[in-house]
């Protein structure tokens, strides 16, 4: 034993009596007060990078400091893969799920997976963004053109989905292999977009039709496309999250991020209790704490997500002026690319189109 040890010992033998009661109940009370802080956990699976999620759990701790998270990041569709078999295995590991995929999500909240939550905060959703009381989007994040600057200098900026065909059409001799996106099979946010195009416009088909001679390359996730245009690797990134390519480009002056002006889709990220939660109290807190004031304010000050809160996001994510947003809206709807023929049909005409680059990385 240490000399410096052996003198701490003399000291607390000359200490009265009392005094050792003291400092152990002081030392209890510390300990006791440290596990009532953590007495309740929730489990949250998210799609959400964590880096860009972490400081929300943070403030939602720093509210409720009774309520430990724990948060389990995986893509979009291993997410639903975990959560739809878990229905049948009674897994009591989840409590809210979290995804960039919206129709994914409709779908497990349609099998019967998710409780209701009544939310005064959810009152203040556009009605875009909630759906039976039991799915909520939180952020609002326009899908966007992600360009290298350098590599486009010499060609003007197509600032429509018709201009973009153009562009690559009438220059594959500097596009060919120089355009990426996600993997429409392994992404379940990437087929929402790319389903979505179909939807919005008859105009998308030209697009694909210029993505397909420019020889398009596919990405598992949004930091590999991001990496790519960053490294000249690609000059464009099509149908990219917003959210990570304006941090991206926060970062490096070379890089752009052009919201089309004939449309732009707008994703939101989706929260709900999952139906066999053992912590429902705790749950329903976490999901109200992301609509409410403080959440939102959260999002927007503390991680680089864009909020739903139209003040707030206007802040964070300037309006193009354009007014072509087009939100995707949680309903039924959802469902119909989803249909297993449809998404069959979809992903062979797409996979005889387009081959898989990079399974490196991850962001959804």
């Amino acid at each position: 034993m240490s000399e410096r040890a052996c003198c701490m010992i003399d000291r607390l033998r000359l200490l009265p009596r009392f005094a050792f009661v003291r400092i152990w109940m002081t030392v209890l009370f510390i300990f006791s007060s440290h596990l009532a802080l953590a007495e309740t956990r929730i489990n949250i699976w998210g799609s959400t990078d964590t880096a860009a999620f972490q400081s929300v759990l943070v403030a939602f701790e720093r509210v409720f400091p009774e309520i430990e998270t724990i948060y389990h990041e995986v893509s979009s569709n291993e997410l639903f893969d975990l959560v739809y078999s878990a229905r049948d295995r009674g897994d009591r590991s989840i409590d809210v799920v979290i995804s960039s995929a919206m129709d994914l999500q409709v779908k497990l909240v349609n099998e019967g997976l998710a409780l209701p939550v009544h939310s005064d905060a959810a009152k203040e959703l556009p009605n875009w963004a909630r759906w039976r009381n039991e799915l909520f989007g939180f952020t609002y994040e326009p899908i966007v053109l992600f360009y290298n600057k350098n590599a486009l200098s010499h060609f003007p900026l197509p600032r429509t989905h018709s201009e973009l065909a153009d562009l690559l059409i009438d220059n594959l001799d500097t596009f060919e292999g120089k355009v990426g996106t996600y993997n429409a099979n392994s992404s379940g946010a990437g087929y929402l977009f790319i389903t979505q195009d179909a939807i919005q416009s008859d105009r998308v088909f030209r697009v694909i039709e210029a993505l397909s001679r420019a020889k398009m390359r596919t990405y598992e996730f949004t930091s590999a496309i991001l990496d790519a245009v960053a490294s000249n690797e690609l000059i464009l990134g099509y149908n990219v999250i917003g959210t990570y390519a304006l941090q991206r480009s926060r970062q490096d002056d070379n890089l752009g991020v052009l919201e089309f002006s004939d449309y732009t889709i707008v994703m939101s990220r989706t929260a709900f209790v999952y139906k066999h939660t053992t912590q429902r109290a705790a749950s329903e807190r976490f999901v109200e704490f992301l609509l409410s004031d403080a959440g939102q304010m959260a999002i927007a000050e503390n991680s680089y997500l864009i909020p739903i809160n139209a003040r707030l996001r206007k802040e964070k994510f300037p309006a193009s002026g354009t007014n072509a947003d087009l939100p995707i809206k949680l309903d039924i709807a959802l469902l119909t690319y989803l249909d297993k023929l449809k998404r069959q049909n979809f992903l062979e005409v797409w996979n005889s189109i387009f081959q898989n680059d990079s399974t490196l990385g991850r962001q959804d």
